[in-house]
């Protein structure tokens, strides 16, 4: 039986995609320690936190 832990996807160095948990805008973080989202798209401030993507899993729906 393979071990779940071996199928994970490495992290990569790039950062990845967040959401910001008080506009709801997505944006990438300029540094993966810091996910402070500093500006809208708009041009206002904002000072929410970046809220990484949950990863999905696409399961065979006729598996069982």
């Amino acid at each position: 039986m393979p071990d779940a832990r071996a199928r994970r996807h490495e992290p990569s160095a790039e950062a990845p995609e967040v959401c910001c948990d008080r506009c709801r805008q997505t944006f990438t973080p300029a540094d993966p320690s810091d996910l402070l989202h500093v500006q809208r798209r708009d041009g206002e401030l904002c000072g929410g936190t970046g809220v990484p993507f949950r990863q999905y899993v696409i399961r065979d729906p006729n598996r069982w």
